[in-house]
């Protein structure tokens, strides 16, 4: 809890001291580099960057991007990606020694094996052990998870962190129940997970929304790793996919006696008619959409600022004149077996900047001047407001924002449409979500201001009622032969799911799989994390 408590109460203080005024950093420029500044870099450099969308975000070479461009003295050339082909597209790249100059990718958590292989096969460059000119960059590398992706006392890369500190994942994984058809049906909060399933199993059996219609669902959920923070009280490690110490050993999760509890738990829940029977079939947006209809009582999601605006929004569609929050709350989970309530916790980082080992010094050294303004208040602050003179006004610490406004709502138009690369460059360094929670003008307009308390006031309650999930760095990204060879052979989430959905002792079920894991190198893995925790590089 100590790591905490500093962060949130910055964001708590600073939701508190913003003002419909405006955000006040009066001691913050909103430029970067000067002109003479950009003289003074070098030669001019083309720098290839490859990063999901960039292709479209990069065509109108806007302001924005021309003034990065400028200061820094680079062209940069967009190398287009998608969601859907990224994967693909740098295994070839791999394969023949392509890479970009910069890019991002996702292989830490997923595929270390992979991040392993690229060191190996001289394809990454090393950031400099030197990081004192660029003092943003070296904080982030200085975070405890992020030096535990050191491999030889060299980063190879650059995480992008997500929040932080991991403690502000708090509200990615909650339970929003509907607390209208919980008073209509008698119910209070469940004590423990029974209670729960028969609330869910009521919801689905007795005509919450009074329509006379068998339409309604308990549960749903906007995937399998949402729904899995049901079970967390079970289990807290499952919940948040962590290795857990039993005995005097570290082992995945999904190898632990306690998946007993959760596969009998999640076993239940669906035969009883409490979980919504097509949860392995629903995307994001369909069990949001569900949910805010009233055709579920409870979604397993988040509640983050931008999460619970759009919950908001379509609320507002299905059910006009019909406040949300008069209807809707976040659920706080019973105790787990040591009394304590958890919340969920994750790497600061989620996806990685890497960089060519073809990169020269200069290159090099010119990315991380961009990646350090980038990261900077400066920079973060041009990725936010734009332009200053021409998007917003600055009086003696009251921004005001002066840029056109969108004829149907009222609000600012974003500046992802006015200047399309900040969706790239924004995020490029890092994508900064514990901004959304401040309480300035332009979170107000993008997320509204009530939206923002919810989240703020979830966060108060968990910090003073829970605590976070425990996890060991070093297991997440840590790469051994049959760990990298097991987590791409093997889907537990995936056999959790077999396992709800078939008829047998669950129990047994899934001792059956997790002996296959052992047939597949499970203790092998198991040894080897180990023994590196012990001796670590």
């Amino acid at each position: 809890m100590s790591r905490i408590k500093p962060i949130v109460a910055m964001l708590l203080t600073t939701a508190l001291i913003l003002t419909a005024a405006g955000c006040r950093d009066g001691n913050v420029p909103a430029e970067g580099p000067s002109n003479d500044a950009a003289s003074e870099t070098g030669k001019h450099l083309n720098i290839s960057v490859s990063f999901w969308g960039i292709g479209r975000a990069f065509e109108k070479k806007d302001d924005i991007l021309q003034k990065i461009e400028r200061d820094f003295n680079v062209t940069l050339q967009p190398v287009q990606v998608s969601w859907a082909d990224y994967e693909e597209k740098f295994k070839v790249w791999a394969a023949s020694d392509k890479f970009p100059d910069l890019f991002a990718h996702s292989i830490i958590n997923d595929s270390p094996g992979i991040y392993s292989d690229w060191i190996k096969q001289n394809l990454i460059r090393p950031l400099p052990d030197d990081l004192s000119e660029y003092p943003n960059v070296f904080e982030i590398a200085q975070i405890a998870d992020t030096r535990a992706l050191r491999r030889d006392k060299k980063l190879y890369m650059l995480p992008r962190n997500a929040y932080p500190t991991n403690d502000l994942w708090m509200l990615e994984r909650v339970v929003f129940v509907r607390k209208d058809w919980m008073e209509q049906l008698g119910f209070q909060d469940p004590g423990n997970f029974n209670e729960f399933s028969a609330m869910m199993k009521a919801f689905t059996e007795k005509d919450p929304d009074g329509n006379g219609l068998p339409d309604t669902v308990g549960l749903t959920a906007g995937s399998i790793s949402y729904l899995s923070w049901v079970f967390s009280p079970a289990f807290p490690q499952f919940a948040a996919s962590q290795w857990v110490q039993e005995g005097s050993q570290w082992i995945p999760y999904y190898a632990s006696k306690e998946m007993n509890k959760i596969v009998v738990q999640f076993r239940k829940l669906y035969t009883d008619g409490g979980l919504d029977s097509s949860f392995f079939l629903r995307k994001e947006a369909d069990a949001v959409e569900k949910f805010t209809q009233g055709k579920a009582g409870a979604l397993a999601y988040k509640a983050t600022p931008d999460s619970l605006s759009g919950m908001v929004e379509l609320w507002n569609t299905y059910n006009p004149g019909k406040d949300f929050y008069d209807s809707v709350k976040i659920l706080h989970l019973w105790p787990a077996d040591d009394g304590n309530r958890y919340y969920y916790v994750a790497p600061t980082y989620w996806t990685e900047s890497y960089f060519s080992a073809k990169l020269d010094d200069d290159k090099m050294d010119r990315i991380l001047r961009l990646y350090d303004y980038l990261l900077s208040p400066e920079g973060k602050q041009l990725m936010q407001y734009g332009i200053e003179g021409k998007d917003y006004v600055n009086f003696d610490g009251n921004i005001v924002i002066t840029r056109p406004r969108d004829e149907k709502t009222g609000k600012p138009v974003s500046i992802q449409k006015l200047y399309p690369s900040t969706e790239i460059l924004r995020s490029l360094a890092a994508w900064g979500l514990e901004h959304s929670y401040r309480l300035d003008d332009i979170n107000k307009f993008k997320y509204g201001e009530r939206n923002i308390q919810a989240s703020l006031e979830e966060m108060r309650w968990l910090l003073n009622h829970a605590r976070a999930t425990p996890f060991i760095y070093s297991t997440i990204s840590l790469s051994t032969p049959n760990k990298d060879k097991l987590s791409a052979a093997i889907n537990p989430q995936e056999d959790l799911t077999k396992v709800a959905l078939s008829k047998g002792d669950p129990v047994k079920m899934w001792q059956e799989i997790v002996a296959q894991y052992n047939e597949m190198g499970l203790q092998q893995a198991i040894r080897e994390v180990n023994e590196k925790l012990l001796n670590p590089d």
